[in-house]
């Protein structure tokens, strides 16, 4: 909720409280300035004489509207009026993505290696300034690139992979997703996005089931299909690169549409920011200084009377 000044309330719904605080402050101060309900158990006469020989001790008048005051100022400080930080990096490892490459032989020999990372530098470059990390897995997965805001060097980094990065023969996918879930979870990353780019070789039930885990711990997963095919090699399974898309609650795309996976990015991190309780860490709330301002008041019914 915005306000004046720059302001605004972070919990807005207590502004309500306000007025009703102060009403019932307001009828208490009276019925203790009245002396409650003594004034209808005691007779008037009697109420008179005693009043009249001292025997009476009423509440401070000049005190009378410090309940109110006192009570709006709680009030008003859990409304929580809070202004934009602009000290400190506000969103220092709160969002990354890794990029998961597959660097099997039949992406290597398959003729589409070198459009396989163009979209891998894309998708690095689409990130905008969030961190970006590069796993590259074969018959094993190893973190080619720690978290980065630096797309122009993880895009040189991947410029150099070629058959010789990865030492293993094979395709394990689901050792890349894991090593990714690992690399978000070791660096506090709070959002996080896995893009796979691969050629569908290796998928099977182990495969989906890290997709599953890392959904099911708010981390899609996107995948970009690479028509690969090495020569003798199996036909690539755009299908099952699709499914383990949907299983892992990202959006699919290939070479010659990737920015399906780049659009879900990049809405997949608005919708969360929006919603995000973590965003307010990027107001200061200063209702603690106005609860302060409410002691101010409140010492002076503490004060012994002569």
């Amino acid at each position: 909720m915005s306000g004046l000044w720059g302001y605004e309330l972070l919990r807005p719904a207590w502004a309500l409280a306000i007025p009703v605080v102060m009403v019932l402050a307001l009828v208490f101060a009276r019925r203790a300035e009245a002396l409650g309900a003594w004034d209808r158990a005691v007779d008037a006469p009697l109420m008179a004489a005693l009043d009249t020989l001292g025997k009476v001790s009423r509440g401070a008048r000049r005190t009378r509207w410090l309940a109110p005051v006192i009570a709006a100022l709680v009030a008003l400080a859990l409304t929580g009026p809070a202004r934009e930080r602009h000290d400190g990096v506000a969103f220092r490892n709160l969002d990354g993505v890794v990029i998961a490459v597959d660097l099997s032989p039949s992406m290597i020999r398959g003729g589409r290696f070198a459009d396989a990372m163009t979209a891998a530098r894309l998708v690095a470059q689409s990130v905008g300034s969030r961190q970006v990390a590069l796993v590259v897995y074969g018959g094993d997965a190893y973190r080619a690139s720690a978290f980065t805001t630096d797309a122009a060097a993880l895009g040189q980094t991947i410029a150099f992979l070629d058959g010789e990065t990865v030492p293993d023969d094979g395709s394990r996918p689901e050792r890349a997703l894991a090593l990714a879930g690992r690399m978000i979870r070791d660096a506090e990353i709070l959002i996080g996005d896995v893009v796979l780019i691969t050629d569908g070789g290796g998928l099977g039930p182990l495969s989906l089931a890290q997709a599953r885990a890392l959904s099911e711990a708010d981390i899609p997963l996107s995948t970009i299909y690479v028509p690969s095919r090495a020569e003798g090699g199996p036909m690539p399974d755009r299908a099952a690169v699709d499914a383990l898309a949907r299983a892992g609650g990202g959006a699919p795309g290939d070479l010659l549409d990737p920015f399906p996976v780049t659009r879900a990015l990049d809405q997949g991190l608005q919708r969360r920011l929006s919603v995000m309780e973590g965003a307010v860490q990027r107001r200061r709330d200063y209702g603690r200084f106005v609860l302060l301002l409410a002691v101010i008041p409140a010492l002076a019914l503490f004060r012994r009377r002569a």
